[in-house]
């Protein structure tokens, strides 16, 4: 019985005709449900190529100096040490040009903390094997502090003195034998 009212109840009911949508409804519909799927690709594509531009035009220096003092090296004055060495340097990495990077590592805070900061810093280099070329203010005191220093350091201009790197064991830096050429020749044009 519930069908025959049912079917006398819904006589005159026709389905409707599908919905012809213009070209522009369509687009649309579309980016109504797929909008956030189009933004996040889009983001994920951009973060890509950021990556792969940085890793791709990262330049990596064939040379290290690490400047340890109590006050920071002007920025004309850390370029310059990086002309220097650089001018006497060679191409270790192959990719045309002698890059010298000169990092600064001050250890004359008031506070205590800012000092700790520094001087993890200052270990991850030395860990690390970062930096072969040592500009410092006082040598002794760096090399009773940390031990790491060979003892043929020489004064050059403003107060500080340069000096390289000891080693010991099979872990040493990069590029190690183009350092000891490069120390050779800072050593001549020193005396």
């Amino acid at each position: 019985m519930a069908s025959e009212y049912l079917k006398w109840k819904y006589r005159d009911v026709r389905p409707e005709k599908p919905l012809e949508l213009t070209k522009k409804q369509r687009r649309q519909n579309w980016w109504h449900y797929h909008k956030w799927h189009v933004l996040i690709g889009v983001a994920v594509v951009l973060i890509g190529a950021d990556w792969g531009w940085n890793i791709l035009t990262r330049v990596t220096p064939d040379y290290q100096i690490a400047y340890v003092g109590s006050v920071p090296l002007s920025e004309g004055d850390g370029a310059s040490w990086e002309t220097q060495l650089a001018a006497f340097g060679t191409d270790c990495n192959g990719d045309g040009k002698v890059v010298v990077q000169l990092k600064q590592y001050l250890a004359s805070y008031e506070d205590a903390m800012y000092n700790a900061a520094a001087n993890v810093r200052l270990l991850a280099d030395l860990d690390g094997r970062e930096s072969y070329f040592f500009l410092l203010e006082d040598p002794e005191k760096f090399q009773a502090d940390y031990e790491v220093l060979e003892e043929d350091w020489f004064p050059v201009a403003g107060g500080l003195y340069l000096a390289r790197r000891a080693f010991w064991g099979d872990r040493t830096a990069e590029h190690m034998e183009e350092c000891g050429v490069l120390w050779a020749r800072l050593l001549e044009e020193a005396s």
